[in-house]
């Protein structure tokens, strides 16, 4: 394959993803929540944003981006190597581990107010006339720093990462491994800017002891 028809292939999904994690970063951050609450009403932001978040990043990632990159190279989709069997085990095995750390970030952050159902519903209960009490949502109003998030402080984007990286070694998945790594390490930075400003020291201490992807096998000042 030469570098033209690389770009040719790729070319379309490289930019879909950029626009993708350009935009699903903005709109995690809030001045843009404010300037979508001046627009629309500070009450569905706060009850009905993030489901709709949550939705719009699904269908762009999995049908736009998707279709975009693997539609167009089904011709690339072969393995470029034969994994003898013991190393076929050996990566299922990985492959599996990355799935359980995906679900038990998942499950620690509370994946039903991760999805933006919790808010939904407490959106329609008020609407409906029985507000309850202001819901404080995870990595907003408390710093969390147990359970996975006390070894790593990104264990769903490293969750990810090994999940791609163990999966199928074709020129497609490759690529998309590459996209998704830029993505992750460029949104970890900004989402670490958000952190500080949300939670200041408390999150440099944290950010000093535990290691962004990987555990440290060190800790730093305490």
């Amino acid at each position: 394959m030469t570098l033209a028809s690389f770009f040719g292939a790729y070319g379309p999904s490289v930019v879909a993803f950029a626009v993708f994690g350009l935009l699903h970063s903005v709109a995690a951050h809030e001045p843009f929540k404010e300037w979508l609450g001046h627009l629309t009403a500070p009450f569905f932001v706060e009850h009905f944003w993030r489901i709709t978040y949550c939705a719009l990043s699904f269908w762009a990632l999995y049908y736009a981006v998707a279709s975009l990159h693997w539609e167009r190279n089904i011709e690339n989709d072969v393995w470029l190597v034969a994994y003898p069997a013991w190393l076929w085990q050996a990566m299922t095995l990985a492959h599996l581990g990355s799935v359980a750390l995906m679900y038990a970030a998942f499950l620690q952050s509370d994946y039903l107010e991760f999805l933006g159902f919790t808010q939904a519903w407490r959106g329609m209960r008020a609407l409906a006339g029985r507000p309850a009490p202001r819901l404080e949502l995870f990595g907003t109003d408390r710093l969390v720093v147990s359970g996975v998030y006390r070894w790593m402080r990104h264990p769903m984007l490293t969750a990810g990462l090994a999940f791609l990286l163990i999966s199928g070694p074709s020129l497609n998945n490759l690529v998309y491994t590459a996209m998704y790594a830029a993505y992750m390490i460029i949104g970890a930075y900004y989402e670490e800017r958000r952190m500080i400003r949300l939670f200041g020291d408390d999150y440099l201490a944290y950010k000093r002891r535990v290691g962004a992807f990987f555990p440290r096998l060190w800790r730093g000042a305490r």
